[in-house]
């Protein structure tokens, strides 16, 4: 069975208006873009290239990079007390960074979660992922979303092609996605991870983790 509920609907959701300038936070079967899906022989290939235990190799995956949030244009203050307008302007800016905080937290999880070891199941039909520590998610090859969370219905996803890659998108309503490529190079498995989230200052550079193959966990 599934983990979680498909639906074909876009969610939806705003972020809020902030002071984000003020905060730098560290930041398709499967259908999509790309060249036709895999089939045959190739496919099976890629399949079992990318099936199996994989254990995080800290030392060569990068940290993710640091992004800032532009700012949003504010009502001007014309206030003749300094002290005063000293101290609304820190009350906004500290409402302002836990909006951001509140807002961005179910696509900041994804994006800075770093699985130690990762299960992968791959075949024509669906790709299961099982993150530790993290939900196991099934998903289908066809493209179809599912929630991630079902209990809370936070945060979507789907796997589907990139070229003769597979990628694992993930989105919390319209406030950001994180998209991850897999793939194998030189026998280990390099995932890289990219981040969209509103109002970025500029696009975030992907960040890469590599896991190497656990034999004994086959």
């Amino acid at each position: 069975m599934r983990t979680g509920t498909t639906f074909s609907s876009q969610g939806s959701g705003g972020a809020g208006m902030a002071l984000a300038g003020l905060v730098t936070l560290t930041a398709a079967c499967a259908s999509g873009g790309g060249a036709p899906p895999l089939t045959g022989a190739a496919a099976e290939t890629l399949f079992a290239g990318l099936s199996g235990v994989w254990e995080l190799d800290e030392s060569s995956s990068a940290n993710p990079p640091k992004f800032q949030i532009r700012n949003d244009p504010t009502e001007a203050l014309h206030l003749d007390d300094m002290e005063q307008a000293r101290q609304i302007v820190a009350r906004m800016a500290e409402e302002a960074i836990q909006r951001v905080k509140a807002d961005l937290k179910p696509i900041l999880e994804v994006w800075l979660q770093l699985p130690s070891t990762l299960i992968l199941r791959v075949d024509e039909e669906r790709l299961v992922y099982v993150p530790t520590p993290g939900r196991s998610m099934e998903m289908p090859m066809s493209g179809e979303w599912i929630w991630q969370d079902p209990e809370r219905q936070s945060v979507r996803a789907r796997v589907y092609w990139d070229g003769d890659r597979l990628a694992l998108e993930r989105r919390a309503g319209s406030r950001g996605q994180v998209r991850s490529v897999l793939e194998i190079v030189d026998g280990r498995l390099q995932i890289s991870r990219t981040i969209r989230v509103p109002r970025m200052s500029s696009p975030a550079p992907p960040f890469v983790l590599m896991y190497d193959r656990d034999e004994g966990g086959e």
